[in-house]
C-alpha cells in the first residue's frame, strides 16, 4: 500500500520564521540536516489502496470549513526525542483534524495517535538522534522567541510519497493537483482573498503595544555588526579597521545610554567568521537591552531579554511596531523602526520616511549611536524626512 499525509503546511513570516530557526539549530548542534518542511500533521502517515476515496473524503470534510484558525504557542517536546513548536488550535481545527481521521479509519490503516482525542498539534523543529545534545539545544531555544501569530489553515495537503499529490484550498473552495498547488499565482489569489475577508474583522487597535511611561528613557539602535570587517567597505563606514570601529560604537554607546536606560536593540550585533559573542559584546554596553533577533544572529544571548520580531511599544502619543528587516505587517498602517537595510537604499528605507511611515535605525544613519525615542519623535513631529540624522 501507498504511503499518505495529510498536513497543514505553513507559508508567508510563520514559515520564514520557523525555516530560520531550524537552520540555526542544525548550523550549530550539527543535528540532522534532512529538510523538513514547516507543516502540522493532520494524519499519517496512513496506508491505503483507496487513492481516489482518500481525495474524496478530505475533500468532503473541507468543504465545510472555511477560516479555520490556530495561533502558534512556543515550544515543547516528546520525551527529549523531537523538538516542536507548539500549536494552540482553534476548535474548528481541532473538529476539522478529527473529522478527517473519523472518515479515514474506516478504509485506511491510522496510527493509534491519529484516533486520540487529545491531539497533540504541532510543527516539528528537530527530531532523531538528538537525547545527548537536547540539554544544549533545549537551552539555546531558551533564548529564541517565536511571535504569537494568528494563523489560518489556508490549505490542507495530501502528500504521497513525499511528493503532493493535491490540496484543498479552504479559502477559494476548491481541490487543486500538484501544479496548482505549486502555482505562486493562485496562491497570491488565495491570500488576496483572505486578506479581503479579514479586513471586514480587523481591528487595528487592538494589537497589542507595551505601554511605557513617559519619564523612562527609552533608546533604539540596530545593526553595528562588531567585528565585521567587510561591513566597513561595503557601507562606506568611517574607520580604518575593526578594532578602530568596535571602540567607536561602544564609546557612542556609553555616552549616550546611562544604567537606568532601556535599550531596544534590533539586531546584528556582531558578524563575521571570527567574532566574538553577542553576549560579549552586550557585557560591555550600559543600560537594560532588549533584543529582537537579526539574520545573522544565531548566538545563545543570555545578557538581554530576546522579544519576537514585530514588537510594539507605545510612548507618549505614538506607537511604534519594532522589527529587524520591515516587512509591513498587513491590516498594519502606523509607524515601523527598524534596522536591517543599512545605508544601501536610502530612497525606500532612509532615517525618516513620513510616507510610508518608516524608521531605519541601523548604525550607519545614527552617526554610530543609539538615539532617544524622545528625539526621535521630535524629529518626526517636524514632518520632514531624513536621509541620515545630519540630513
Amino acid at each position: 500500500m501507498t504511503h499518505y499525509l495529510i498536513e497543514f503546511r505553513f507559508s508567508g513570516y510563520a514559515k520564514q520564521s520557523i525555516k530560520e530557526l531550524k537552520a540555526n539549530i542544525t548550523k550549530n548542534f550539527g543535528v540532522t540536516r534532512k529538510k523538513i518542511i514547516p507543516h502540522i500533521s493532520l494524519a499519517g502517515p496512513l496506508y491505503t489502496r483507496d487513492e481516489k476515496r482518500l481525495v474524496k473524503e478530505v475533500v468532503n470534510v473541507c468543504k465545510k470549513y472555511h477560516l479555520v484558525k490556530f495561533k502558534i504557542d512556543g515550544f515543547d517536546n516528546f520525551e527529549n526525542r523531537v523538538i516542536y513548536v507548539k500549536i494552540k488550535p482553534s476548535e474548528e481545527l481541532e473538529a476539522l483534524r478529527q473529522e478527517i481521521a473519523e472518515r479515514l479509519y474506516n478504509f485506511c490503516d491510522l496510527k493509534e495517535h491519529d484516533l486520540e482525542p487529545e491531539f497533540t498539534f504541532h510543527a516539528t523543529l528537530v527530531l532523531k538522534d538528538i537525547q545527548r545534545k537536547f540539554n544544549r539545544i533545549w537551552k539555546y531555544l531558551q533564548t529564541w522567541k517565536i511571535p504569537e501569530m494568528n494563523q489560518y489553515t489556508l490549505r490542507v495537503t495530501i502528500i504521497k510519497d513525499s511528493k503532493i499529490l493535491a490540496e484543498y484550498d479552504l479559502i477559494l473552495g476548491k481541490l487543486l493537483n500538484r501544479s496548482e498547488a505549486l502555482d505562486r499565482d493562485i496562491r497570491k489569489k488565495t491570500m488576496k482573498k483572505l486578506e479581503k475577508e479579514l479586513e471586514k474583522t480587523r481591528d487595528p487597535s487592538k494589537r497589542k503595544f507595551e505601554e511605557i511611561p513617559s519619564h523612562e528613557k527609552i533608546f533604539v539602535f540596530s545593526d553595528t555588526h562588531f567585528d565585521h570587517k567587510n561591513i566597513i567597505e561595503y557601507c562606506s563606514r568611517p574607520f580604518h579597521s575593526t578594532k578602530q570601529m568596535n571602540e567607536k560604537l561602544v564609546e557612542n554607546w556609553q555616552n549616550v545610554v546611562n544604567h537606568n536606560g532601556k535599550v531596544f536593540f534590533l539586531g546584528d550585533m556582531s558578524y563575521s567568521r571570527n567574532r566574538r559573542s553577542i553576549d560579549y559584546w552586550l557585557g560591555k554596553l550600559a543600560g537594560e537591552i532588549f533584543y529582537i533577533r537579526g539574520n545573522h544572529d544565531t548566538d545563545i544571548i543570555t545578557r538581554a531579554e530576546v522579544l519576537p520580531n514585530r514588537h510594539g511599544i507605545k510612548y507618549q502619543d505614538y506607537q511604534f511596531l519594532l522589527m529587524h528587516d520591515p516587512y509591513r505587517p498587513k491590516g498594519y498602517d502606523g509607524w515601523i523602526i527598524h534596522g536591517d537595510r543599512h545605508n544601501n537604499d536610502l530612497d525606500n528605507y532612509p532615517f525618516i520616511n513620513q510616507k510610508n511611515k518608516t524608521v531605519n535605525v541601523c548604525a550607519e544613519l545614527l552617526d554610530y549611536s543609539p538615539i532617544s525615542i524622545e528625539r526621535l519623535i521630535d524629529l518626526i513631529d517636524t514632518g520632514r524626512s531624513y536621509k541620515t540624522i545630519n540630513r
